[in-house]
């Protein structure tokens, strides 16, 4: 037989007081005359039927959710094949854990955009939004924020009134290029990840990559540039084109990881040799790297810092108080490792 659920009401009964009484007691509603003899009784009474609020209403009750939104603008199967996305949740959720709030994940295409994250926050179904790759609704986000809702960017804005938190990938690009560059290579492709068009990232990061190699006096050959899609398997797919070069590269920057190690694979089943042949370098430092062959050398990016601090600003924003700092810029460290040649290497924690 199925136990009856334990309400409100039977709390309120055993405790000797009103179901309001429980409500802004289990709730923590700020500003009540309750004493803290009830509020105990109240809560200890709650303990010993096995009462558990009902998110809903405690919502209600707060006069806000407990949730804090981490919305995807764009279609993004970079979260199933690339473990960025999982590093950011994995950040904001040490975050929201101590404050009290879940993270609802939600991937908005491009035919919802602005009005899902307007009807998310009016609806009052989040407390406050942190955004990844916002850039083709700033405008909208813009006036949402004017009107007070808590949001946080992951982005680089132009807006001077979003709250904004985000890695400056165009500095570790540098980085990279740079240090193949410091290793005598001239001829250093690069698999991005695509499209380019409608994509700042990316056109960032292969400005910097065109311009680094311009300043060194390499003029940029567009043969050098194959486009991947995150994952190995593209990262494999380009670098074979790659190799049909007749003047092949000599080194490879992989803007992730994962299409970093794709391209070892297919420099491998070529016969030839990293880094002897071709130098690989990737992007991320994502935890199976150092254990690819050769062990990769890529940039550390700050994932779960960017996470951390993004949750702490929407968490000031929720609660009234303007973040302490913004834009905060995080940067990537270069972890030199065998795949790239360097006879240096740094600790890998």
């Amino acid at each position: 037989m199925k136990k009856a659920q334990v309400t409100a009401q039977h709390v309120a009964q055993q405790a000797g007081v009103s179901p309001t009484t429980v409500s802004f007691v289990l709730n923590d509603v700020p500003g009540s005359t309750i004493s803290e003899e009830t509020k105990e009784r109240v809560r200890q009474v709650a303990r010993d039927l096995g009462y558990i609020p009902h998110v809903g209403a405690r919502a209600l009750a707060r006069g806000r959710s407990n949730n804090i939104g981490l919305v995807l603008i764009q279609p993004h199967y970079q979260v199933f094949t690339d473990p960025y996305i999982p590093n950011i949740i994995s950040g904001i959720s040490e975050v929201t854990q101590l404050n009290g709030f879940r993270i609802l994940v939600e991937n908005i295409n491009s035919s919802q955009r602005l009005s899902s994250i307007e009807d998310m926050l009016k609806g009052g179904e989040v407390a406050g939004v942190i955004a990844i790759n916002m850039y083709e609704v700033e405008t909208g986000i813009t006036q949402l924020v004017k009107q007070g809702y808590p949001i946080v960017s992951l982005d680089v804005s132009t807006s001077s009134v979003i709250s904004t938190v985000f890695i400056d990938h165009a500095h570790g690009a540098r980085q990279v290029v740079q240090h193949l560059i410091n290793l005598g290579h001239r001829r250093i492709a690069c698999i991005p990840y695509g499209p380019l068009k409608g994509n700042p990232h990316v056109a960032w990061r292969l400005e910097t990559y065109r311009q680094t190699l311009e300043e060194a006096g390499i003029p940029f050959d567009e043969r050098l540039v194959r486009f991947g899609d995150f994952d190995p398997e593209t990262g494999y797919r380009a670098m074979q084109s790659l190799l049909t070069e007749t003047d092949r590269p000599t080194a490879v920057f992989g803007m992730n990881d994962m299409m970093a190690i794709g391209a070892m694979t297919a420099i491998h089943e070529l016969g030839l040799e990293v880094p002897d042949d071709i130098a690989v370098v990737g992007y991320d430092d994502i935890r199976t790297a150092r254990f690819a062959y050769p062990a990769l050398t890529t940039m550390r990016a700050p994932e779960r810092e960017l996470g951390r601090r993004s949750a702490n600003m929407v968490v000031d924003l929720i609660q009234g108080n303007s973040p302490n700092q913004t834009p905060v810029v995080l940067y990537s460290q270069l972890v030199i490792r065998n795949s790239c040649g360097a006879t240096r290497a740094l600790p890998d924690d």
